[in-house]
């Protein structure tokens, strides 16, 4: 008998012998002496397949190290668009298409358009309905999915790597052939309304909309809404989505990117599926300019029902661009910050100034928080924080304190590196998700047109000094602050007031 027979007969055996004794208890009986077969005895009996042994049907395990070392691949099609891998050796691939798009190309007339196109994505098409179109992705057991910021549209994808084509067939259909029925369209202006209803007691969403008006101005690229405004809500429709697309929607503002699959059937199918991608806007229409968004500063604050006070301060920062930008990055590590409650442990950033200086020695702050939002010729750094009404004024002197202290004197050597150290593992750890890695890929080469690897941008993270942090932490607070606020304001400093601080 071979082994593998053996180990099936066995099994059966042992299965039986289970199923007749649970019925016997539930019966109140006790099995006939012949019938109590001794499994224990027949498998002792027989010798049981080594581990060693190699199964039928089962590929043969290969090591990582057998694998060719993982690479970005970038490959230009003849129309423009750039498609973009890199392996990971899994089961499962992401893919994306990125697209130099969002509401910093938007105008008065159509602002919106991006949030209304992202919440279009994936419905109905000229071949598909959306009924079809959910099933075809259903069918393989991938996810989709949209999002839109102001410089990027992504459209995302997710299934087991033998399905790779479905996904990017379906995508090329929503992205070339989109429907957008009136009433797909109309479905979505509600749901939007829902999401600004939402946002009006989503404080930290409401802030970040509030810093970039008061930064850039309302009525720069940078300074206008990313949500569509309730003006426009009604007004955009069909007519405003193609015209939006056919000028933005161009191969050589588009990037592929993919994670965890063959960089040459990724190419292979984008010669397929995006052949028909335009390269060039309609007759008589003009590609939209990146136009500057100068920062300025200001002070936006809005009332409004919320049982803290939330405030934010931030200055200019550069750019993706900036030669400085990983002394920025290390800055807002250093900084870092948190909520007042946390589960504590190595590596939660206990060690940030925020933490030390702030959530550690003031009570009454609920949280402070470091952040930064970069764009490809602007950029913001500043610090986020909530506290009671009541101690609203002390919040921005403290939050002001911090920031006028890193860049009074240059932090020290053991501060320094583990601001390093926390950027570089959070990097690598992050990348090693697919999600991360392929929009990772995606926006570098739709921003730098190439992608730097992780090693490289840990060796120039190794070369960022206390001075260097010092220096751009001085450079940012040289320009106008920006001051924002949501809730109680009454205890908050006028803007002069807080601008002289700094």
């Amino acid at each position: 008998i071979s082994p593998y027979l053996r180990v099936l007969v066995i099994t059966v055996l042992t299965y039986t012998m289970k199923v007749a004794t649970t019925a016997a208890r539930a019966l109140g009986k006790k099995l006939p002496k012949h019938a109590q077969i001794s499994v224990r005895s027949f498998s002792a009996a027989q010798a049981q397949p080594s581990l060693d042994m190699e199964l039928p049907g089962i590929p043969p395990l290969s090591p990582a190290s057998a694998q060719p070392k993982p690479e970005t691949k970038i490959t230009t099609l003849a129309n423009g668009l750039r498609v973009a891998s890199e392996e990971t050796y899994g089961q499962v691939s992401t893919i994306g298409m990125f697209i130099d798009a969002g509401s910093r190309y938007e105008n008065d007339s159509n602002s919106g358009v991006s949030h209304l196109l992202e919440h279009m994505a994936f419905k109905s098409t000229e071949n598909r309905s959306h009924l079809r179109l959910v099933r075809d992705i259903e069918d393989v057991g991938g996810t989709v999915g949209a999002a839109s910021s102001r410089e990027c549209i992504m459209y995302t994808g997710e299934c087991l790597r033998d399905n790779v084509e479905t996904i990017v067939d379906v995508m090329a259909d929503s992205i070339l052939r989109p429907a957008l029925k009136p009433w797909d369209i109309e479905d979505q202006r509600e749901v939007i309304g829902y999401e600004l209803q939402a946002m009006e007691q989503n404080a930290q969403a409401l802030l970040t909309e509030l810093l970039h008006s008061a930064a850039y101005g309302e009525s720069t690229p940078l300074g206008q809404p990313l949500w569509c405004p309730e003006r426009n809500l009604g007004k955009l429709n069909a007519d405003t989505i193609r015209s939006f697309m056919s000028k933005t929607f161009l191969a050589k503002r588009m990037v592929l990117s993919g994670a965890g699959v063959d960089h040459d059937e990724l190419v292979s199918l984008a010669e397929k599926y995006f052949a028909d991608l335009a390269t060039a806007p309609p007759a008589g229409e003009t590609e939209p300019a990146m136009l500057p968004s100068p920062y300025k500063g200001g002070d936006r604050r809005v009332s409004g029902d919320s049982p803290f006070t939330h405030v934010a301060l931030c200055f200019d920062a550069g750019s993706w661009m900036s030669d400085d930008l990983l002394e920025l990055c290390t800055l807002h590590l250093l900084l870092g910050g948190g909520g007042s409650f946390s589960a504590g442990g190595p590596g939660k950033g206990m060690y940030s100034r925020l933490y030390t200086n702030v959530l550690n020695q003031h009570h009454w702050v609920d949280s402070a928080t470091a952040f930064n939002s970069m764009y490809a010729d602007a950029g913001l750094i500043g610090i986020y924080g909530t506290c009671l009404p009541q101690d609203a004024g002390r919040l921005v002197d403290v939050m002001s304190a911090e920031l006028i202290s890193i860049a009074g004197s240059a932090p020290g050597e053991e501060e320094t590196n583990r601001a390093k150290n926390q950027l570089k593992s959070s990097m690598l750890m992050k990348l090693e998700s697919r999600q991360v890695l392929f929009e990772d890929i995606g926006r570098q080469i739709l921003t730098y047109g190439k992608r730097e690897s992780p090693a490289e941008l840990c060796a120039r993270v190794d070369k960022v000094t206390p001075e260097g942090i010092q220096k751009i932490a001085k450079k940012a607070l040289s320009s106008p602050v920006t001051v924002a606020s949501f809730g109680n304001n009454s205890e908050i400093p006028a803007y002069e007031e807080i601008a002289k601080k700094f």
